[in-house]
């Protein structure tokens, strides 16, 4: 007999970057009546409050993390990974899930591998053109890999490698053109925007401060700066905030020019909202390189401008002055970014795993 109800588990952590798509699959199982859920994280107050504001449980484990520099924390990370498999096999024995769905990040393979032990059907999902360590590591236990895009990914040890794209936030599908209106900016006003994800960026918002006078005098600066960064710089063609939440669809929607990093979440938006960008990745000095391969990829097709390795302030305030100048240059990287929109990639996912979910009643007899 099927049992009343089919319980996912989902698992990832280290940035909002693998909450947030995992919330998006999350959402497109909402609707299903006998659907029930659960969320295995690192303890993160920002993480935690992202998920619980969802509608979902969150339970927290030890987590260890790869730091690609000396540490002395790295000699302890094992422990924490070890800790963190046998919490995540505790909490996976008393609540039985059906399927896991990992989004990935550092937290994730000790859940993975317990899930795998324990005979609980495990999708994993890349967003980054290239698969990071966590995403290798989990692909070995995984019935079925999510990817962004085909290409790459074909080495990979998952039963199964679908591209499915990238999930995107059910508030950022549900926009409706032009329905909000932007109060700071004047008809006609062109409009930049600077994203630094969701921890803000060190090295945008100094490029930013420095030329600030010349970039405003080309268009109304709204910049999103990350907890704890902001100067309280007045200007009065110049808005600094934390974090963009509400107001996102409608400055992606109106903005002229975007400069941002290039994680794959950011660039999935960028898509949805066919958002001219300058592209500035996260270096291979702090990063594995995925933000680079992203926007390489992104490059090769024409789908925005490409500023790599350390840049100067001059030449961050000329690039960003000639983009806002050349219209048809927007426009190019408008049309072909928007080629890469995935508004179903949640939808998708939510199938995949009701498909996993469901067989494993069958075959368990529940």
């Amino acid at each position: 007999m099927v049992r009343w109800a089919m319980v996912v588990c989902f698992t990832g952590g280290g940035t909002l970057g693998h909450v947030y798509p995992a919330l998006a699959v999350h959402e497109a199982l909402r609707g299903d009546e006998r659907y029930e859920a659960f969320f295995i994280g690192r303890n993160d107050a920002g993480e935690k409050a992202a998920v619980e504001g969802a509608g979902l449980a969150f339970l927290a484990i030890p987590s260890g993390k790869l730091r690609r520099y000396r540490s002395l924390k790295n000699l302890a990370s094992p422990l924490f990974v070890i800790a963190g498999f046998f919490k995540a096999l505790a909490i996976l024995t008393a609540r039985r899930p059906d399927v896991l769905f990992s989004k990935g990040g550092f937290v994730t393979p000790p859940v993975v591998i317990a899930a795998w032990l324990l005979r609980i059907p495990v999708i994993s999902h890349e967003s980054d053109t290239t698969a990071g360590l966590a995403t290798t590591i989990n692909s070995r236990f995984s019935q079925i890999l999510c990817t962004p895009i085909e290409e790459g990914f074909q080495h990979m040890r998952a039963k199964r490698v679908v591209a499915t794209g990238s999930p995107i936030r059910c508030d950022l599908l549900a926009y409706e053109p032009g329905s909000v209106t932007l109060p700071f900016l004047a008809e006609g006003e062109k409009l930049l925007l600077i994203l630094g994800g969701s921890g803000g960026s060190g090295q945008i918002n100094d490029l930013v401060h420095d030329t600030l006078d010349a970039l405003a005098a080309d268009a109304y600066v709204y910049h999103q700066c990350g907890p704890g960064k902001m100067t309280g710089t007045v200007h009065p063609r110049y808005t600094e905030v934390e974090f963009i939440s509400d107001l996102l669809p409608a400055l992606l929607e109106r903005a002229d020019l975007v400069v941002c990093r290039a994680g794959a979440n950011t660039i999935a938006e960028l898509a949805l909202f066919a958002a001219p960008a300058l592209l500035i990745p996260l270096s291979t000095a702090s990063s594995r390189g995925d933000q680079v391969d992203n926007a390489k990829v992104l490059a090769q097709r024409g789908a925005a401008r490409v500023l790599f390795g350390e840049i100067d302030s001059e030449t961050f305030q000329h690039e960003v002055s000639t983009l806002l100048a050349d219209d048809g240059a927007r426009r190019a990287y408008r049309d072909a970014i928007g080629t890469l929109a995935q508004r179903a990639s949640a939808s998708l996912i939510a199938t995949l795993v009701r498909e996993q979910g469901m067989r494993r009643q069958v075959c368990s007899g529940e």
